[in-house]
């Protein structure tokens, strides 16, 4: 019984089909993506140039070995290393280009010397496949590590994994074949299976490539919808759909949950004197340095303008004020030699979850918002709870 086989021709062009269509997905991404998600333009050209490649592969017999081997192998390597810059650029590495073009140059001069030289059919593809087996795996841990992390960055992990294993298992396969040449080679089913892999790990990696943009502006849509564009604060709506867990899990747990709200002290004055633009930098001062003394499950929010908010899961009123304060003197003190001079109002109010306090996260915000306008009264540059 004879074995059906396929021309292996017929997967090196399903793999250049493939890897046009993809290319053009990734090409149109790019160019409608924001512009701080890059390294789709590198997908998109590697893509093309293993396309390309498999093209040229595929024409081997009927046009000189010099496009069909030779230039087949150039274009693949390029391809390869792009999918890594692609991937460095996207997760904000820098990319090192003269120690990999080197590299490929110095595989490249194999490659001939393989092909003219010594005529070496399976030298060729071991050589071939280091190169693939050191690409996919770089590009596997790159993958891993991107962020954000999600299934686009694990299912491009897998594929360049994958790519890693049929590599593996080309080389291992070539003693079956030594004595094969170079035509019949091209008609095992091992080659088969081998082209078979290549056409499919193109599809995958072009669709993790997708994937994995998609991911980064899922994010960045999320971070816009949900975040302050001049302080990346939370905006009033977040604030109050994380405040609304944080204040049934009090309930539930009849623990401490404190608010802490805040106005910059003569703001308007500030505008007045130095401009908006400075103004715009006050709040970005104060938001930043108010930040970075929260504690991770600490909630800070712009409420509008001037006014800001803090929610402190698990935290008492003592301990609420302590913070308050702490905040007041940091901030009382000059540290940006290019800002004014300014100061900053807080009041304070907690809950423990017991019947007969706050109704809802709204009644405490109202309680701080009392004590706030307290330490107006009061003088400003002040706490009150």
């Amino acid at each position: 019984m004879t074995m059906l086989t396929v021309d292996p021709r017929t997967f090196l062009l399903v793999a250049n089909l493939l890897g046009l269509l993809c290319a053009w997905v990734l090409w149109v991404q790019a160019k409608s993506f924001p512009r701080d998600i890059v390294g789709l333009a590198d997908w998109a050209k590697a893509v093309v140039l293993i396309g390309c490649a498999s093209g040229l592969a595929s024409l081997r017999g009927y046009w000189p070995d010099v496009f069909s081997v030779v230039g087949a192998a150039g274009l693949l390597l390029v391809g390869q290393f792009l999918l890594i810059v692609g991937l460095l650029r996207y997760s904000g590495k820098p990319v090192r280009w003269r120690p990999t073009l080197d590299v490929n140059v110095a595989l490249l001069i194999l490659i001939v010397w393989l092909t003219y030289g010594s005529q070496h059919y399976q030298g060729r593809v071991f050589v071939m496949a280091l190169a693939h087996i050191g690409f996919f795996a770089a590009g596997a841990v790159l993958a891993w590590r991107t962020r954000p992390t999600g299934f686009g960055s694990r299912f491009l992990a897998a594929f360049f994994v994958l790519g890693v294993v049929v590599a593996v298992w080309r080389i291992a396969t070539l003693p079956a074949a030594v004595s094969e040449s170079d035509e019949l080679f091209d008609h095992n089913p091992i080659q088969q299976i081998y082209l078979g892999m290549f056409s499919l790990g193109v599809l995958g990696l072009s669709i993790g490539f997708v994937l994995l943009a998609n991911e980064r502006l899922r994010a960045a849509l999320e971070f816009m919808a949900t975040r302050d564009p001049m302080t990346s604060a939370l905006n009033r709506r977040a604030f109050f759909a994380r405040t609304e867990v944080e204040w049934a899990r009090s309930q539930r747990s009849h623990r401490a949950l404190a608010v802490v709200t805040s106005d910059i002290d003569f703001f308007k004055k500030v505008n007045d004197t130095y401009g908006h633009h400075v103004g715009d930098l006050v709040i970005k001062d104060f938001a930043a340095r108010t930040g970075a003394m929260l504690r991770v499950p600490d909630i800070l929010a712009r409420f509008g303008g001037e006014e800001f908010v803090i929610l402190l899961p698990e935290t008492g009123l003592v301990e609420a004020r302590q913070v308050a304060e702490r905040i007041r003197k940091e901030i009382e003190k000059k540290r940006d030699a290019a800002l004014p001079a300014y100061t900053v109002s807080l009041g304070v109010a907690a809950t423990l979850g017991e019947p007969g306090q706050a109704a809802d996260i709204e009644a405490l915000l109202a309680e701080a918002d009392a004590a706030l306008y307290r330490a107006k009264q009061n003088g400003r540059n002040r706490v009150e709870t």
